[in-house]
């Protein structure tokens, strides 16, 4: 490995992950399984985990896990759970942790619904310095009269969902009759709150971290389409962007264009967040500035991912990679004290 090898007081790394479904007839944006994990880069993560010389326990069930719970007091656990309609779904593994005293990867319960609530992830990025597009938030049809006042154009999409679950084209709106329209849908097909937010027209970018950030370990990158630099200028990065994947498109490591000021505003707002493990901190670059539009902790880590792949651009290896993620899990288990 490039960057030095990382040692283990552990043997055996716990994965909780449901499979996605890869044969499926809907259109890919009211598809709810998005978050899971595909049969490629499950085989990738089980290659690398071997080649550290660890072993592999695999669970697609939470519930999996707390049955077995008292085989893994030893181990990590470490949870890419996708899950689909529960809100409190990225949450239940690192709840089973705790509850049992499980070391893990990532954050903790509340940091996992802090997270997963765009809404509440942008109030603490403004609070730390971020500028984030100005919101609105629906979380019934009675709200769609206090919703404007927003400029347009403004997406709309759902405040609890990742991996552009219900994103698609028509998501990018330029009237409020629509977008309040769209909004009152979403809100009842999804039975969760929506959040309209000012578009940015800017470049795809991320910062892709591991903790302790201290140590250099993080990348910022954009995903561009090849001969076309001004793409995402007028586009989302949708689920149809995200899934039907077009080989023109690549991930393009941009360290140099992340500003002092903002690359502090983004580790204040870890701080503040608290435990991360590893995490994407998505947004858009706007003449410059990075404008923040939502963390993702679990962020999708296939060698071809954007996570991944900006790290291997600045000389990390996979296997080291999955090394670093699966070393960020702390030695005490949130809630546990430290002897005794």
């Amino acid at each position: 490995m490039g960057q030095g090898a990382v040692r283990f007081d552990f043997d055996t790394v716990v994965l909780v992950a449901d499979l996605i479904d890869e044969v499926g007839d809907r259109p890919v944006h009211e598809r709810r399984d998005l978050e899971r994990t595909d049969a490629k880069t499950l085989a990738a993560i089980a290659t690398a985990i071997g080649e550290l010389g660890l072993k592999l326990r695999h669970y697609l069930e939470p519930a999996d896990l707390a049955r077995n719970a008292d085989l893994h007091r030893g181990d990590v656990v470490w949870a890419i759970y996708g899950g689909e309609v529960s809100r409190n779904r990225m949450a239940l593994v690192p709840a089973i942790c705790e509850s049992f005293g499980l070391r893990y990867v990532g954050p903790d319960t509340y940091g996992r619904v802090v997270a997963q609530d765009k809404e509440i992830s942008k109030r603490i990025a403004v609070d730390h310095g971020l500028w984030t597009p100005r919101w609105r938030l629906l979380r019934s049809a009675a709200d769609a009269p206090y919703v404007r006042g927003l400029a347009l154009p403004v997406v709309v999409k759902p405040a609890l969902e990742g991996s552009s679950i219900g994103l698609s084209r028509r998501n990018l709106v330029d009237n409020w009759d629509d977008a309040t329209a769209l909004a009152v849908e979403l809100n009842r097909s999804l039975d969760q709150a929506i959040l309209i937010e000012e578009f940015a027209p800017g470049r795809e970018v991320a910062f892709s971290c591991i903790e302790p950030a201290d140590r250099g370990l993080w990348a910022f990158s954009e995903t561009a389409m090849a001969g076309d630099p001004s793409y995402f200028e007028t586009r989302l990065y949708d689920a149809d962007e995200k899934f039907n994947r077009k080989p023109e498109r690549g991930i393009r490591l941009i360290d140099e264009l992340l500003s002092p000021a903002d690359h502090t505003a983004i580790k204040r707002f870890l701080a503040a967040f608290g435990r991360y493990g590893y995490c994407r901190v998505d947004g858009r670059l706007v003449d410059g500035r990075f404008c923040f539009l939502e963390l993702t902790p679990d962020a999708w880590i296939a060698p071809a991912g954007q996570f991944a792949n900006s790290l291997a651009q600045k000389g990390f290896d996979y296997a080291e990679v999955i090394a670093r993620v699966l070393a960020s899990a702390p030695a005490v288990p949130p809630g546990r004290p430290a002897s005794g």
